[in-house]
């Protein structure tokens, strides 16, 4: 297959000599459903697999519709040895740099490498779609979460946002002091994501206005981006900042916000768990699931296969050396 020939062709150049070359491969990684298992953490054996594939050389990435701040505890407890660790948030609008020995409580460490924020027309439809409609926005800029809380409803899915992603929320009593030129993403809160996507779609078509919809997962939650904002075009955006070739990179995924992303690299992998859209389009399926350590699984498949490094014998003499991107 001329993609796994090129990926391997990027592994054995990454392994010349024991040192990185300037042929990188890249594996990205949702985290949800992918990278993290049932009880949102990440697997001790998904872990050490991707430190090791740093040690080796390769580029990490986080691909997730999560929030920087979301994020951080990840980066933080993963301490992957590479001098940067990369990540994609909000399903595309900002990439984010962050070095080696990241700690959450020193997040301004990080660097931004890229962002695509919403239309500001577009964030003030979506506040008064959801105002109209009796839903909670959260409207994201920066490292804050804004939430207008007018209900007991409404702060129940503050809590359950929060619940599992860690991070907290500013309460404010309108949206007039958010500044709408930087918002990354609004969340639309619901109960039935599917029917209030196809309502949202049907409202932005009747005003003219565009933009990503996505829907949420868990499900409780409709994801509204930039139009051109998807995991896949971020990636690209990622890959020609750092000169990857985006034909030498992995995916792993779960979810239809995955499929461009899966799309759009050498070898896009579904986890089993994934849904039908997604499978539908990917090069290969893993045959574990989240809970079952799919991810390093597949990994070790790829390193058998010859298409990703694998550590060098204990009778080698000499070392390879992480990436620095």
């Amino acid at each position: 297959m001329q993609v796994l020939a090129l990926l391997s062709a990027c592994g054995v150049a990454a392994m010349k000599n024991g040192h990185p070359q300037s042929k990188k491969v890249l594996v990205a990684f949702d985290l949800d459903g992918t990278l993290l298992n049932g009880d949102h953490e990440v697997p001790a054996r998904n872990a050490a697999k991707l430190r090791e594939l740093c040690e080796l050389g390769v580029v990490v990435c986080i691909a997730s519709g999560r929030s920087g701040p979301a994020m951080y505890h990840l980066i933080q407890d993963l301490a992957l040895p590479a001098e940067h660790t990369f990540a994609v948030a909000y399903n595309g609008a900002v990439g984010f740099r962050f070095p080696r020995g990241f700690s959450k409580l020193d997040a301004e460490r990080k660097s931004v490498v890229f962002d695509q924020p919403l239309e500001p027309s577009c964030v003030d439809f979506l506040i008064e779609f959801g105002q109209s409609r009796g839903l909670l926005a959260q409207i994201y800029v920066g490292d804050d979460i804004f939430a207008q809380c007018k209900t007991e409803a409404h702060y129940d899915f503050a809590r359950r946002y929060a619940a599992l992603t860690g991070c907290e929320h500013s309460f404010v009593e309108n949206y007039d002091g958010v500044d709408r030129d930087k918002v990354a993403k609004c969340l639309v809160m619901t109960d039935d994501p599917d029917a209030i996507a196809e309502a949202l779609k049907a409202a932005m078509a009747a005003r003219g206005v565009e933009a990503t919809v996505v829907r949420g997962s868990p499900p409780f939650f409709v994801e509204v981006l930039h139009e051109r904002v998807t995991k896949g075009a971020g990636l690209a955006r990622l890959c020609a900042e750092l000169g990857i070739d985006p034909g030498a990179c992995v995916a792993f995924g779960d979810g239809d916000n995955d499929i461009e992303m899966i799309q759009a690299v050498g070898l896009g992998v579904a986890m089993k768990n994934a849904r039908p859209n997604l499978q539908s389009v990917a090069d290969r399926i893993t045959q574990l699931d989240n809970n079952n350590d799919g991810v390093a699984a597949y990994l070790e498949q790829l390193q058998a296969e010859g298409h990703l490094p694998v550590p060098m014998t204990t009778t080698a003499t000499t070392k390879t050396t992480p990436a620095v991107v």
